[in-house]
Order: structure tokens, then C-alpha cells, then sequence
């Protein structure tokens, strides 16, 4: 098992295969736990062996949803917003992401919002509850101080450009999955009882089942890749955590540079379910 001794001594109780819940406290919140090395004759990452999900704490087990039954996929989707000026770049692969989505929801209900139409206006008009899926390709913020004031970052409009963690509170959903792909989208402070308090625990919040968000800064370029077979996963009839965690061993596996850590490691999946 891990030889880094935070999970070491649970090695006995997790066999490879297992489907681990984990609910850190204080810093352990900023770990990849899905990093920690497994010694031995052939090291590898602890995510090759089981299946990682977070819940951010007690208080939103509890109100987790119940399990419904499966409804036919549909799909909000928000990226390739305008960005102007030194704070925010435009992000070159943002359009990539959003056409390989698309592909995946061909058949789908769906509802596409880029360009000047990626506004936060647009998310409540958008009417949120009635979509299974919602995913954001953009900039996010987390603020340590105010964690409600951490934002999606979109297209202005009447001079308001962010989708603030307070205001998706107010909106309730039904989505089976939450996607934030974005730097830092988990958040940057965490409140004992609540654990990590920002956007992923803002849609859990509000009704979401499962968020996927940043821990730390997200290569763009990586992205479209690891979105594209997490949604095939999904497609195919697994569950949230499950096409994750397969998008993430694909990226472990590929030849490439996208192998190391910094470029999957980052997604996490938070869970109240």
C-alpha cells in the first residue's frame, strides 16, 4: 500500500478495487490523495489500485439527495466566454472542450452557451433545474477570505461577469453531475463541520449529486482529452466517479506529458451522495 503512512495503516481494510470515501480535514483538503505512491516492485499511484471520491463533510451527507432513477442524459453547457484585459486570457483549447461535449450529447437535450451568451445572467435563465449535466469550461476564483464570493468567471454583461458561489446557492438543482473545469474551482478554505466551503460545495449545496472541480491550476491543453473520455465513460454507463477516475487513468497511461500528475491530478470529485 501507500508508503507515505496517511493510508498505510488502513491497508489491510482497502483491497485493490475498492471504492474509498474520503472526508479530510483542515490542509488535507489540498491533497490529491489519488497521488500518493504505492511501493513496491512496481510503484505506481494509489488511483490505479481504487476508486477516490470526496465528501466535503457530514453536514452535506446528510442532506444529499436520494438516488433517483436513470433519466435520459441532458446537457448545460457554459465555455468560451470573452476575456479582455491582463486578469483573465482567453483560453485556447475552451472551444475544443465544448465541441467534443457536444458530440458526446449528440442525441441529447441540450443547451449550448458560449461567446457573449456565456453570461451569469444566462445560468439562472437557463433554468439549471432541468438539466442532468452541467459543465463549465471557463476561469474560476476562489477567495479564502469570503468563500461565497468565489466565482465562475464568464462573459460580461451590464458590467457583471461572475457567477458567485452565493448566487448558485440561490437556484435549486436536480444535476446528477456538476462539472467546473477550471484552476481552483474546489475552493481555498475549509470550515470545521463544513470542509471545504467554495464553488464544488456551493452546487452540492444546492442540490448537485456530484461536482467536479480544481484543486489547483488546470493546464488548459489537457482538458478537452480528459473531458471527452470522462463523458465517453459516462456515455457508456458509468457512474460519475468511475468515468473520472478511467479519464484519469488514461492520461497515467499515454505517452505523453499529460502522464504526470500536474495534469490530471487536479480534478477532483466531490460527492453527497
Amino acid at each position: 500500500m501507500s508508503g507515505t503512512g496517511l493510508v498505510a495503516p488502513l491497508a489491510s481494510l482497502i483491497p485493490r478495487g475498492s471504492h474509498v470515501v474520503l472526508m479530510p480535514d483542515g490542509p488535507l483538503h489540498r491533497l490529491s490523495f489519488e497521488t500518493l505512491p504505492v511501493y513496491g516492485e512496481n510503484r505506481h499511484y494509489w488511483i490505479e489500485d481504487v476508486t477516490v471520491s470526496i465528501a466535503p463533510s457530514l453536514s452535506i451527507l446528510v442532506m444529499s439527495p436520494p438516488a433517483k432513477a436513470q433519466a435520459p442524459r441532458s446537457l448545460l453547457l457554459f465555455g468560451d466566454a470573452l476575456y479582455s484585459g491582463a486578469a483573465y486570457q482567453p483560453l485556447p483549447h475552451s472551444s475544443q472542450e465544448i465541441e467534443k461535449i457536444r458530440r458526446r450529447f449528440a442525441a441529447a437535450e441540450k443547451k449550448v452557451l458560449t461567446g457573449a451568451e456565456a453570461n451569469p445572467d444566462a445560468y439562472r435563465k437557463a433554468g439549471p433545474k432541468r438539466f442532468s449535466i452541467i459543465h463549465f469550461s471557463a476561469h474560476a476564483e476562489a477567495n479564502r477570505q469570503s468563500p461565497l464570493d468565489s466565482a465562475i468567471v464568464l462573459s460580461p454583461k451590464a458590467d457583471r461577469f461572475k457567477l458567485y458561489a452565493r448566487d448558485i446557492m440561490e437556484t435549486p438543482l436536480g444535476a446528477d453531475l456538476v462539472t467546473i473545469s477550471a484552476c481552483r474551482s474546489a475552493g481555498s478554505r475549509a470550515y470545521a463541520g463544513e470542509g471545504m466551503v467554495g464553488l464544488a460545495w456551493a452546487f452540492l449545496r444546492c442540490g448537485a449529486r456530484h461536482t467536479i472541480a480544481g484543486l489547483w491550476d488546470v493546464d488548459d491543453s489537457a482538458t478537452p482529452g480528459l473531458m471527452d473520455t470522462l463523458y465517453g465513460a459516462m456515455e457508456s454507463g458509468k457512474s460519475p466517479v468511475q468515468a473520472l477516475r478511467l479519464a484519469k487513468l488514461a492520461m497515467i497511461h499515454s505517452d505523453g506529458v499529460f502522464r504526470k500528475p500536474l495534469y490530471w491530478a487536479p480534478f477532483q470529485l466531490y460527492s453527497g451522495a
